[in-house]
């Protein structure tokens, strides 16, 4: 197997006030729409949760890959702390590191970001100018490193992890070869995300 999907829907989603991974976006929840776009590019999913795995079964109906639940080894300690508690069940060359406020991803960045990692650990999107360590792609063996940061760290710090590894940058005029309006890299963190997403991105 060669990639791993690790998709972090584990957050307290203080800022909209509600579980994003359930908010409706064309007619399915965000998790919904994340899993159809990855599907078809990985090996298997790995979910990182903190609520009971009830919750999301019937949002995994009809995705045909190997799907794990994991729960953070510290509840709510932010990515990194989910990223190092999910490592034990990857075991794939790479993994996909995506986040569930994104429900444009396209799918289809995850075989194109892996053909530019060549013996990189990373391949880190800037957009717009900002670095952005989510929905992106991760040799495994950038995995240790992580664990390393975490267990000094003991909080979220996942840019302090990132800026050990060896990066490959890529672009906006790169990414939107594959993804025009950058959709991919729009995280629906507040109401106001929200109310862009369905006015801006409903057609």
């Amino acid at each position: 197997m060669e990639i791993t999907a690790l998709l972090l829907a584990g957050g307290l989603s203080k800022r909209m006030g509600k579980d994003k991974a359930f908010l409706i976006y064309k007619g399915k929840t965000f998790l919904r729409n994340i899993l159809e776009s990855v599907q078809p590019y990985v090996d298997e999913i790995i979910l990182s949760i903190n609520k009971s795995e009830d919750l999301y079964l019937k949002e995994l109906k009809g995705i045909n890959k190997k799907i794990k639940f994991v729960k953070d080894r510290d509840i709510y300690g932010g990515p990194l702390n989910a990223i190092v508690s999910c490592a034990p069940e990857i075991n794939t060359k790479y993994f996909f590191l995506l986040t569930v406020d994104t429900p444009l991803f396209k799918g289809e960045l995850i075989p194109f970001l892996k053909d530019k990692i060549s013996d990189y650990d990373c391949v880190i999107p800037v957009v717009n100018g900002k670095y952005q360590p989510l929905n992106t792609i991760y040799n495994s063996k950038s995995l240790s490193i992580a664990n390393q940061v975490y267990a000094v760290e003991k909080k979220d710090a996942i840019f302090d992890w990132v800026k050990r590894l060896n990066i490959k940058y890529i672009y906006d005029d790169e990414l939107r070869k594959i993804d025009k309006n950058l959709g991919s890299y729009f995280s629906v963190n507040t109401p106001y995300n929200y109310e862009t997403l369905l006015k801006c991105y409903n057609d």
